[in-house]
């Protein structure tokens, strides 16, 4: 514990122990003020009187009463002059109460010396002869209890208490033989606050990591009330009602950082304040570790290097521990890397490491680094991306190869087809030669208009000279015959048609009838 703090708290127990010793006064009935003619015995509470000075003393407005030695002063049939402050005294000197004595009819009264947390009452008194009824009472000119009872009941005294009172009653006057509404004077009632509002504060300020932090749950006690404190942090009790105004965390870390608040009671907790929050910072002394290691795919012979990084916020002297599978390999020392020379399938596993000051005060673990399959050859050890991009350049060059393929075999197709087309014109070029493998087919039709008389005279039932360039048919040799056979199959494809010679064979040809079946590739009149 420091000095300072030393200091403080021995302070505070001296005060306390002068408080507790001073004495109150207290009135028995306890009521103020009093009518003339009342009796009221005060009675000095406190510590006795220190040793060998067995007696008390009393005073009325600074003046000592003569006589009057007793912790008990009673004043028999009491006058207005009995009226003023009084005090006693033993090893200390109690603080003054006001006693007063009225000639009315009509009192409000009122427990001297109303504390916080006291049950209170206020009466409004008249003579025992007096029979009083209808009693209304006031505060601040503002009625609170009207026709009721002469006593009004509070319940337990809080500060928003204190103000103005009065009281208005009837009084039976015997002599005139009715009710008389009497009135009486004002009486200010002052609640004593037994303690003020709590405040936390905080040593240091501001906090860093490792700090010695004490939060102070700071009052001021009006009088020797013993009062209890219970701490909070983020609205969660973490030390419950005690004596002690202190919270103390001998080594603050991040996670006590929040919003602090403290409440204060009494011991018999019929009064308890709460402070404000507030929010208490820690500063980071250095941050979380990360773990890292190079080469980033390691493999087996490798010199591999695992790397503690953390950022500092100061000039702190900080350590470092490296654990594997969490057993250490390397203690705290300054170093924040740990080297393998030469890697192993051993020295596969999950790392770790520790970050702390020199005194222990902050310690910090990294997460986890998993370093896996340090094998012997490197082939074996193709990481994703390698692997991806075998796999996209098999899958191109497939693709490559598959259209180079189909170009291929489409233009061999188109060749093939070429060729078919040119031998099947050369197929048709002779005008009298038939190619009995296939249908022919004729690429033009000229029609030469011939004259009338000329074309009468031929012997074909469209009027027109016809040649062929080729019939499909059996016989080659005789063009009858083939003409024959390509009406029993009823198919004929014409090449060409033209005006005829004097031939004798084509003769033969155009007796061709003209519902055989034909097509022509284009046709052309002349």
């Amino acid at each position: 514990m420091s000095i300072s703090l030393s200091v403080i708290l021995l302070s505070l127990l001296m005060g306390k122990i002068g408080a507790a010793a001073r004495p109150v006064i207290s009135f028995s009935p306890n009521w103020t003020p009093i009518l003339t003619g009342d009796s009221v015995t005060l009675t000095c509470n406190g510590a006795p009187p220190a040793q060998g000075n067995e007696k008390y003393s009393w005073d009325r407005d600074n003046n000592p009463i003569p006589g009057e030695e007793q912790q008990n002063y009673t004043i028999q049939r009491a006058q207005r002059e009995h009226s003023g402050r009084y005090q006693c005294q033993t090893s200390e000197r109690s603080a003054a109460i006001n006693l007063t004595v009225s000639d009315d009819k009509v009192v409000l009264q009122a427990p001297p010396g109303v504390h916080e947390g006291e049950e209170l009452i206020l009466r409004c008194y008249t003579r025992p002869e007096y029979k009083a009824t209808n009693t209304v009472f006031y505060k601040n000119n503002s009625t609170i209890q009207s026709r009721g009872s002469d006593y009004l009941v509070l319940g337990r005294a809080q500060t928003h208490m204190s103000g103005s009172y009065r009281c208005t009653t009837e009084i039976y006057d015997k002599y005139v033989g009715y009710a008389v509404n009497y009135t009486s004077a004002d009486e200010h009632l002052s609640v004593t606050e037994l303690f003020s509002p709590p405040q936390i504060k905080v040593t240091p300020d501001p906090v860093t990591e490792g700090d010695h932090m004490t939060i102070t749950c700071d009052t001021n006690p009006r009088n020797t009330t013993e009062l209890q404190f219970a701490f909070y942090i983020n609205k969660t009790q973490v030390q419950g009602f005690d004596s002690s105004s202190y919270y103390t965390v001998s080594l603050a870390q991040m996670n006590n950082a929040g919003k602090y608040n403290c409440v204060v009671q009494t011991a018999s907790g019929s009064v308890n304040k709460n402070s404000s929050e507030t929010h208490i910072h820690i500063q980071e002394l250095f941050s979380p570790p990360q773990i890292k290691v190079t080469p980033d795919q390691v493999t087996e012979g490798d010199h591999m290097t695992i790397t503690c990084d953390t950022n500092p916020r100061n000039t702190t002297e900080l350590q470092f521990a490296f654990y594997i599978n969490g057993t250490v390999v390397q203690e705290f020392s300054s170093s924040h890397e740990y080297r393998v020379p030469s890697a192993a399938p051993k020295d596969s596993g999950k790392y770790t490491c520790e970050v702390q000051t020199t005194t222990g005060s902050v310690r910090k673990r990294s997460s986890e680094l998993n370093i896996s399959n340090i094998n012997k050859s490197g082939n074996n050890n193709l990481d994703n991306t390698t692997l991806m991009l075998i796999i996209v350049v098999t899958v191109a060059l497939t693709v490559l190869i598959s259209l180079l393929i189909i170009a291929l075999l489409i233009l061999k197709s188109k060749k093939k087809q070429h060729g078919r087309q040119s031998s099947r014109r050369k197929t048709l070029s002779g005008p009298g030669e038939t190619n009995l493998d296939e249908d022919v087919c004729y690429m033009s039709i000229n029609f030469n208009r011939q004259p009338k008389a000329h074309s009468t005279s031929q012997n074909n039932d469209d009027g027109d000279n016809v040649i062929y360039a080729a019939v499909k048919g059996s016989d080659r040799r005789n063009t009858q015959a083939a003409y024959k056979q390509v009406q029993r199959e009823n198919s004929v494809v014409y090449a060409a048609l033209k005006t005829p010679g004097g031939n004798k064979n084509n003769q033969e040809l155009r007796t061709i009838p003209q519902d055989e079946n034909c097509v022509y590739a284009s046709v052309k009149k002349r």
